[in-house]
């Protein structure tokens, strides 16, 4: 399963939009396997959801021994240190 995860991140890597992938085990459990990836922009993402590419990951989940979890987790906005001050009070 790993290894079938590091060559569809590959493919990942050459699309347009493509930040960045991360893949992990759970140091508890190596039956448990964290995979996310991260798009510029939500149309880069929803092209990759359309993609053989997310089929063939799709595929991949549904062939794992107890059912997989899929989230989508999209981000409206980021704030830096000066968030941080203000909700202190420092400036």
């Amino acid at each position: 399963m790993v290894q079938a995860l590091r060559v569809l991140t590959r493919g990942a890597r050459a699309e347009k939009g493509f930040v960045t992938s991360r893949l992990c085990l759970e140091a508890d459990d190596a039956n448990t396997i964290h995979y996310e990836e991260r798009w510029q922009t939500r149309e880069d993402f929803e092209d990759q959801l359309r993609s053989s590419r997310y089929t063939r990951l799709l595929a991949l989940m549904e062939s794992a021994a107890k059912q997989p979890s899929l989230e989508f987790h999209f981000i409206s906005e980021t704030r830096g240190l000066e968030y941080l001050a203000a909700v202190r009070g420092e400036g």
